[in-house]
């Protein structure tokens, strides 16, 4: 995440030898690569706790951010003023990333897969304190993935049990939409964007759903996708990352104008599979996607491509990478920063920041 000049990464560390594993939260320069600070968020002997979400959020002067402990605001000057339990006692580590709502009033997340028995819920959080405004139990439901919320509302998707709208102020339900979801539902406008998967064709689609009435503005056939991967939506466009590739759609019929990668299916014979299952993410005439390309073990690359039509503008190889595909980049004027890591159970990673026309194609530079 990069706010006002400063890159703030979080990373982790599995316990080794005598020194116990743990999570960070660094501050760096983002123009030179500096460290401004270093917070420890928390310190374990227990190798299943130590991994933390890529959830952070600056908002003014306060970064969230979702470890094992729980939901944690820091100051932007590194300084831990609170931590709110939302996860179960016998969860591991936060599944995905589970970024929180984040309004002047209200921060709002929710207990994500959680054991025990426990119901899942949804906390309202006041921001100054990190007490509890409100929460509300989803005791028929299961499966909860990344909220998504606007200024006075937030939906709660249940893995294949449907979208529940809530008060952000109140927790209070509005309404419920029944349907099989498949991830994290993009706020546009009036609309949410709603990816679903149906049991008995093993179909995904991406829906577009009026979000007051719940009417159905348009239906589209996507090909197999990543749960927690979302949207971006940018002048008219719809992007998104389905069966290997990255498509763009247009918002107003789900039509799609272009795709990024041989459809499901129809790679040549001898190339090299391209597997993109992130979020991508668009700045000036470009779109940005981190994926692997698989050559007997698995190569993260970042993805440049032509916001408006799909021609690959570049790309850059950061080695073997098997987290590469749940990055996502941050992307400034000039610079777009991503960290890597070899794998679960590796604590070797890097940090790193591609210049201003790194990816230049034919004269042409994909930034602005």
């Amino acid at each position: 995440m990069v706010d006002d000049g400063v890159l703030y990464f979080a990373y982790s560390q599995e316990p080794r030898g005598k020194e116990r594993g743990g999570a960070w939260i660094e501050a760096f320069d983002a123009a030179t690569g500096n460290s401004r600070w270093t917070t420890e968020l928390f310190r374990t002997d227990k190798f299943h706790y130590v991994y933390h979400s890529d959830s952070t959020v600056v908002d003014g002067d306060r970064l969230f951010l979702q470890t094992k402990p729980g939901l944690t605001m820091l100051t932007t000057d590194g300084k831990v003023q609170w931590a709110f339990d939302n996860l179960s006692r016998g969860q591991q580590r936060p599944p995905y990333n589970i970024t929180p709502v984040v309004t002047d009033d209200v921060v709002v997340t929710g207990a994500y897969s959680a054991e025990d028995h426990q119901d899942e819920r949804v906390y309202g959080i006041d921001p100054a304190t990190g007490d509890e405004q409100w929460q509300t139990p989803f005791p028929e439901c299961e499966g909860m993935v990344r909220l998504a919320g606007t200024d006075n509302m937030v939906y709660a998707p249940f893995h294949r049990d449907g979208l529940v709208a809530l008060d952000l102020a109140t927790g209070e339900e509005y309404w419920r939409w029944e349907e099989p979801i498949y991830g994290t539902p993009t706020v546009v406008d009036d609309l949410l964007l709603v990816p679903l998967w149906h049991q008995d064709d093993e179909q995904h689609t991406l829906v577009a759903l009026d979000r007051d009435d719940r009417s159905l503005r348009w239906r589209q056939p996507i090909g197999s996708r990543w749960p927690v991967a979302g949207c971006a939506v940018a002048d008219g466009l719809i992007y998104h990352v389905a069966a290997f590739g990255l498509e763009a759609r247009r918002l107003e019929t789900g039509e799609r104008v272009w795709r990024f990668g041989p459809d499901e299916g129809k790679r040549p014979q001898g190339e090299p599979q391209v597997d993109l299952v992130s979020t991508p993410v668009v700045s000036g005439d470009a779109v940005y996607a981190t994926g692997w390309i698989q050559r007997g073990t698995m190569y993260g690359h970042l993805f440049v491509v032509d916001a408006a039509t799909g021609e690959e503008l570049g790309r850059a190889e950061m080695g073997r990478n098997e987290e590469a595909g749940k990055g996502t980049p941050a992307v400034t004027s000039d610079l777009v920063f991503l960290g890597s890591n070899l794998g679960l159970g590796s604590n070797f990673g890097n940090l790193h920041a591609f210049g201003e026309c790194s990816f230049e194609v034919a004269g042409r530079c994909p930034f602005g």
